[in-house]
């Protein structure tokens, strides 16, 4: 699956006929445009948990709907074998697993990894750094 996160939720006042791509009725007066369709600002909310997504708002678009950050992280999200919070940017797989790079250390000189080191996984489980090799 690729996901996108968006922030283009725009509100207009102008009254155009069309229908909410949320609720299906027809929009008159103030609206919102995101997803390449207009909803009512009221109607404008996550999917999976209903909560409000508000302009400005970063959210994820499932199935041409759209899907608050939290649920998306929720639903679709890696967690951190160390912390067990959901990773949000950069991650490190290593076969079933998944890692903040903040939560792993190097098992030689103690460093904490960033995602430009060059790593080496030894013993199937302790990531070191190319240079203490």
């Amino acid at each position: 699956f690729v996901f996108n996160i968006y922030t283009k939720a725009v509100v207009s006042t102008q009254s155009t006929g069309d229908i909410c791509g949320m609720c299906d009725q027809i929009i008159e007066g103030q609206y919102l445009t995101a997803l390449d369709n207009k909803f009512h600002p009221d109607c404008f909310a996550c999917v999976n948990c209903k909560t409000k997504i508000a302009p400005g708002q970063d959210f994820f678009e499932r199935n041409d709907k759209p899907l608050c950050v939290d649920c998306h992280y929720l639903l679709y999200g890696y967690k951190c074998k160390i912390c067990s919070e959901y990773i949000k940017g950069q991650r490190l797989i290593w076969g079933d697993d998944a890692y903040h790079f903040t939560c792993v250390k190097c098992t030689s000189c103690e460093k904490t990894l960033c995602e430009t080191d060059d790593l080496k996984v030894v013993n199937k489980k302790d990531f070191i750094h190319v240079a203490c090799c």
